[in-house]
C-alpha cells in the first residue's frame, strides 16, 4: 500500500489488528466460537477454525445476534491512525486496525488483535531489513543491485530467495514482539514487480511467485499479504502456509480503474472472486478501497462498495476496509452494522453464479441484522457495469424499502434507514443497492 510503504520508509513500524467481536447465533469470528445467543430461534454453535478463521451457522428466525457488525479494519493511532479515539471506544465497531506495536497490549486488551507492517522485497537504507550482505538483494544480470524510485528516495528490490534476509526477517519480527502484543506479520507488495525497471536475472514471475511463497513459508510468526489481486499466481498464496489472510488493494474502489473511483467490470468480477476464494480456503480476505473519498459526500460510492462486499460476503473471513474520510479520522461506518445471514444461494465458485439474467448480481439472505437486532430478509444487489443500466429481476423474497446511509462515521454521527425509497425498475450504471422489506 502506498500509505503502508511511506510509512516504512520514514521507519515507522504499524501494526493490524482483529476483534472478537460477533460470536452470535449467525457466525462465528475469527479465532472463536460462534455462541447461542439467538432468542426465538435456534442457534448453532461455529467451532474456531485454522488460522483465526471460524464459522458458524445462522439460527432460524433469531430475533437478536451478538454480532453487532461485520469485520472492519483500520488504522489506529500510530503514524496513520486516528489519535482522538481510544482503543476502547474503537473496539465496539473496528475489528481489525494497523497500530504501533507500542500499544499492541493495550490495544490487545480492548479486543484488539495486532500485526506489525513490513514491506520485506522493497527496502530504503533506513528500512529494517536492510543491510550490507550481498545476497539479500535482487541483481540484474551484470550483477548491478535493481532498485526503484520511490518519490525522493530510493527502494532496493531484495531477495525473496535469500535465506539471509529470511533471517533477518525473523530476527526484526522478534523485535517487535517485544514491544508488544503482534498476533500476525502483514507483508506489503507481495507478488508485484510493479514498477521494477527490469526482473532480476533468470526471474520470471513464476519463479518470483514461488519465492515470494516460500519466503512467507519461512516467518516465525503468521502471516498476511498484500497483493492477493496482482495475477491468477498471486491469488494462489492465499492457500500458503503460514498465511492468515489476503488484501486487497483497491477492492471494489479505486483511483486507478477507467472510472474512478469506482471498480467495475472484469476488475469488479476479480475482487469478487478472490473473496469466495478467500473463504473457500478459510483465509480472511481484507477489502481495502483505496478512494480516500468525504465519508459524507459519497454515500453512494459507499452503497455501492458495501452491497458488492455482501454480495460475496463471508462471516468469518470478509474484512471490510475504509478509507473515507471523517472528522474523527477512525474510517468505520454504520453500514458495517447490517449483518446478512442464512444466503438463499450457497456462495458459489465464481460470482458469475449470482449474475442475473438482466445482468445485475443478486445474492438474497433470509435473515439479515442491525446492530444486532433482526430486520428480516435482505439483498445486495450490484450492476457493475461502467456504462449500461440493467433492469430489476425477479426476486425470491417481497422487499419494500432500500437502505440509505449519511453523514460520516460510527463514532461521527453517522447515520442509516431501513426504510429508504423502494428499489428503481431500472438499476443505473455502478450501483450498488441493498434491500429491506
Amino acid at each position: 500500500m502506498v500509505l503502508e510503504r511511506t510509512l516504512a520508509t520514514l521507519g515507522i513500524s504499524i501494526a493490524l489488528t482483529l476483534c472478537g467481536c460477533g460470536g452470535g447465533a449467525g457466525s462465528a469470528t475469527p479465532g472463536g466460537n460462534a455462541g447461542n445467543s439467538a432468542s426465538n430461534g435456534t442457534g448453532s454453535n461455529g467451532n474456531g477454525g485454522n488460522n483465526g478463521n471460524g464459522n458458524g451457522s445462522s439460527g432460524s428466525n433469531a430475533q437478536t445476534t451478538s454480532q453487532t457488525h461485520v469485520l472492519t479494519a483500520d488504522f489506529l493511532g500510530g503514524y496513520a491512525g486516528t489519535h482522538t479515539v481510544s482503543a476502547t471506544q474503537a473496539a465496539t465497531v473496528l475489528s481489525w486496525a494497523e497500530i504501533n506495536p507500542s500499544t499492541g497490549n493495550a490495544d490487545s486488551a480492548a479486543g484488539i488483535k495486532t500485526m506489525a507492517y513490513i514491506d520485506p522485497f522493497r527496502q530504503a537504507a533506513t528500512d529494517s531489513l536492510f543491510s550490507t550482505d550481498p545476497q539479500t538483494f535482487s541483481t540484474n544480470c551484470t550483477g548491478v543491485d535493481i532498485t526503484i524510485p520511490y518519490g525522493s528516495s530510493v527502494l532496493y528490490l531484495m531477495n525473496p530467495s535469500s535465506s539471509d534476509l529470511q533471517a533477518k526477517m525473523n530476527t526484526w519480527q522478534a523485535a517487535q514482539l517485544t514491544q508488544g502484543h503482534i498476533d500476525a506479520f502483514f507483508y506489503d507488495d507481495i507478488d508485484t514487480l510493479y514498477g521494477v525497471p527490469a526482473y532480476p536475472c533468470g526471474a520470471t514471475q513464476n519463479s518470483w511467485d514461488s519465492a515470494n511463497a516460500s519466503f512467507i513459508a519461512a516467518s516465525n510468526n503468521p502471516v498476511v499479504f498484500n497483493g492477493y489481486a496482482m495475477d491468477s499466481n498471486s491469488a494462489q498464496l492465499i492457500n500458503g502456509t503460514n498465511v492468515v489472510g489476503g488484501a486487497v488493494e483497491g477492492c471494489y474502489s479505486t483511483t486507478s480503474q477507467p472510472s474512478p473511483p469506482y471498480t467495475t467490470g472484469t476488475q469488479w468480477v476479480t475482487d469478487a472472486n478472490l473473496e469466495l476464494a478467500a473463504a473457500t480456503a478459510n483465509k480472511l480476505f481484507f477489502c481495502y478501497n483505496n478512494s480516500a473519498q468525504d465519508g459524507s459526500h459519497n454515500t453512494a460510492l459507499r452503497l455501492y462498495i458495501y452491497a458488492s462486499f455482501l454480495l460475496t460476503y463471508n462471516p468469518a473471513s470478509s474484512v471490510l476496509w475504509d478509507t473515507f474520510t471523517t472528522p474523527s479520522e477512525l474510517h468505520v461506518f454504520p453500514e458495517t452494522q447490517l449483518v446478512p445471514t442464512n444466503p438463499l444461494v450457497s456462495a458459489p465458485g465464481s460470482v458469475s453464479g449470482l449474475k442475473s439474467s438482466s445482468g445485475l448480481y443478486v445474492r438474497e439472505y433470509g435473515t439479515c441484522y442491525f446492530a444486532g437486532t433482526s430486520v428480516g430478509a435482505c439483498a445486495a444487489v450490484v450492476n457493475s457495469d461502467p456504462s449500461t443500466s440493467h433492469a430489476m429481476p425477479s426476486l425470491h423474497g417481497t422487499y419494500a424499502h432500500t437502505f440509505t446511509v449519511s453523514g460520516y462515521g460510527s463514532l461521527d454521527g453517522g447515520t442509516t434507514s431501513l426504510t429508504g425509497p423502494p428499489a428503481p425498475s431500472t438499476v443505473p450504471a455502478e450501483t450498488g443497492l441493498i434491500l429491506l422489506p
